[in-house]
């Protein structure tokens, strides 16, 4: 079995899951103004799901264009590294926009 594409979906979703889960808290949470009988308060995160999906994006070309064979192990680290990067990133330019 080989682990390599198990690591690259592996991280895909798992940062999903916490992209998600961030954007979710924050924009029903301690940012925001509460308003009555609404779900997501503040749509300005959606942004972060935004730039997280584009980092995904990139990240599953690259690895879709190459034989996973030929792909070695410091490539998917990077990569991974340079998605879970995308949350934070997201969030530093969703909150400029929060008032």
């Amino acid at each position: 079995m080989n682990m390599k594409p198990f690591l690259v979906i592996g991280n895909i979703v798992g940062s999903g899951l916490s992209a998600f889960w961030i954007f979710y808290y924050f924009s029903n949470g301690p940012l925001v103004k509460s308003r009555p009988r609404t779900t997501v308060v503040e749509p300005d995160f959606f942004l972060l799901l935004l730039i997280w999906g584009a980092g995904a994006y990139f990240v599953w070309r690259y690895f879709s264009k190459r034989e996973w064979e030929t792909v070695p192990y410091v490539d998917i680290v990077m990569t991974s590294l340079t998605l879970w990067l995308t949350i934070p990133l997201g969030f530093f330019i969703t909150t400029s926009f929060v008032h």
